[in-house]
């Protein structure tokens, strides 16, 4: 079966919410079911800009044409508008990364809003090609300092979806949950209790015969696929195993499969950092909330002995949550490396 076809055999809405319009006018009427509209408004609600318990399902509105009284101006739609008594807040739905930004986008959001900051919300794909552009624009027009938390990621949104499975509650929830994974490529692999079994016993040399083996090596190629090319990484050919590598100031970050880290901690899948600037001998390193553990090694007998530092994973590569963890984690290394 061609891949085409196995996306439309399993997601429902393939080919139908690929279109923005669509994706969002969908995801709106998600908003009668009240899991679904809880989980959202607490999501974008850092600010504690309104009582979630006092919106409901009447309150939303798409494709809303923003004018005011005795104003001509015509300050463009509101992908998802929300309305709250006299609060109004805007939300720009983008779920392609190469769509691009109207020219008004987003200073006339502000100006229907009276400059209210707050009250204007971006939800795009995590590497939506026009991000920077909505910094500059915005900056440009009232220099506000905080855009970063008025936007926000549809993979981060899905994630929540996840932790709390509330796509269990409802078909509808489910099929728009099942499209997003495969759309913001955030597919979850999960493994037989064969394949289970075999990551508990921690390696696989003794266990060659089973024919579980091959699929299980598989799904954690798959897995380091998906978070590798999700972070920017590129695929490192002059490791042993299946890795992928990404520089950072005087550093460098292997996510893979590493054989000899597998035999030696008992985890398939690690993140492991080492020095350019000390040659790849040993040093010290401190990250915030992240621990890390001393490791020696020598990958074959015919090269040096190397060090590095890999990160304790305090989570499992079987919990669904595991990819995106972890692409978390190596970004949030990225950007204290940068600091270094």
């Amino acid at each position: 079966m061609d891949k085409v076809r196995y996306h439309r055999h399993n997601i429902v809405l393939y080919n139908v919410l690929n279109q923005e319009a669509v994706f969002e006018e969908y995801f709106c009427n998600l908003m009668q079911f009240k899991d679904f509209r809880d989980l959202f408004l607490q999501f974008i609600n850092k600010d504690n800009l309104f009582d979630s318990s006092k919106i409901h399902y009447h309150n939303f509105n798409t494709e809303v044409r923003l004018n005011k009284q005795f104003d001509k101006k015509d300050y463009g739609r509101a992908d998802l508008f929300l309305k709250i008594k006299n609060d109004e807040f805007i939300f720009e739905i983008k779920n392609k990364c190469n769509t691009t930004l109207t020219e008004n986008q987003p200073i006339s959001y502000l100006e229907y809003l009276n400059n209210k900051n707050q009250n204007l919300f971006f939800i795009i794909p995590r590497h939506y090609n026009h991000q920077n552009e909505i910094y500059k624009r915005w900056q440009e027009y009232n220099n506000f300092n905080d855009i970063k938390n008025k936007i926000f990621y549809w993979e981060d949104f899905i994630h929540e979806i996840t932790k709390s499975k509330i796509y269990e509650t409802s078909v509808e929830i489910k099929i728009f949950y099942d499209f997003c994974l495969y759309w913001f490529n955030m597919e979850i692999i999960k493994f037989s209790d064969e394949e289970k079994t075999i990551l508990q016993k921690g390696y696989i040399v003794n266990d060659l015969k089973n024919k579980s083996i091959p699929s299980m090596i598989q799904k954690l190629e798959e897995i380091v696929d998906n978070v590798g090319e999700s972070c920017n990484m590129k695929i490192d050919n002059e490791t042993i195993g299946y890795t992928y590598s990404i520089k950072a100031n005087n550093y460098i970050i292997y996510f893979g499969i590493n054989y000899d880290l597998w035999e030696d901690i008992g985890k398939p899948i690690s993140i492991e950092i080492q020095s350019i600037k000390n040659d790849y001998q040993e040093f010290e390193l401190n990250l915030n909330d992240i621990v890390l553990i001393d490791k020696l090694y020598e990958e074959t007998s015919k090269t040096d002995r190397q060090f590095s530092l890999y990160v304790d994973l305090r989570y499992s590569i079987q919990d669904d949550n595991f990819q995106e963890i972890t692409k978390k984690l190596i970004l949030s290394i990225l950007d204290q490396l940068k600091l270094k």
